[in-house]
């Protein structure tokens, strides 16, 4: 009888770890299909344009007036010693008179968050080394909101604190983690542990 709830509790745990979501680190730019990046403009009008892969490495928006692009790992990486951005963001204002002052991505709505936390012992599982916003333009601030996980994890990211004059870009780099739920096949792992235990406990009760 003990081996049979071993094995009941065994089943049921399993099924509640595998259940829980998993945070993939190694997010590239065409994988984040789907988030929406708003810019907001110098006379208070706004476009918003949902991302999408534009060739085997390239991610992001682009439109007439304005465009949005990533280049490989959202990781991406500075060298401070040449003031040299890799894997960075970039936002272009191609043909906006007033400029752009203002930019907001909702990552979250596609399961994807910002990731603006070093690795430490209290970051969420499986994020790994995520990495503070940085912009070429110190003047931009970038605020993150709609918390995902704490201390490190959010869905969303508004830049304020700029304006980006026509022919301009701003260059910035800042993290994102992808959020993944286990296959439903593991939900008929967590049934049969549910079964496995209510029977044995009638089984135990004589009923």
């Amino acid at each position: 009888m003990l081996k049979k709830w071993m094995l009941g509790m065994i089943l049921l745990s399993t099924s509640l770890f595998t259940q829980a979501t998993i945070i993939n680190s190694d997010v590239n730019s065409i994988d984040m299909e789907g988030i929406t990046i708003t810019a907001f403009f110098g006379d208070g009008t706004q476009d918003t344009q949902i991302w999408s892969a534009l060739s085997s490495t390239l991610g992001g928006v682009s439109t007439s007036s304005w465009s949005l692009l990533l280049d490989g790992n959202t990781f991406g990486d500075y060298d401070s010693s040449t003031d040299t951005f890799y894997g960075d963001w970039i936002l272009s204002n191609l043909n906006v008179a007033n400029g752009i002052v203002g930019l907001t991505v909702d990552a979250g709505i596609a399961d994807m968050f910002f990731d603006i936390i070093p690795g430490t012992a209290t970051s969420t599982p499986g994020s790994e080394a995520g990495r503070p916003f940085a912009a070429s333009d110190d003047s931009a601030v970038a605020t993150f909101t709609d918390e995902y996980s704490a201390p490190d994890l959010f869905g969303t990211m508004a830049i304020t604190g700029f304006n980006l004059i026509s022919g301009e870009q701003l260059v910035f780099l800042t993290d994102t983690d992808s959020a993944e739920i286990p296959e439903p096949s593991t939900m008929f792992t967590f049934a049969l542990g549910l079964i496995a235990l209510t029977s044995l406990r009638k089984k135990s009760s004589g009923k």
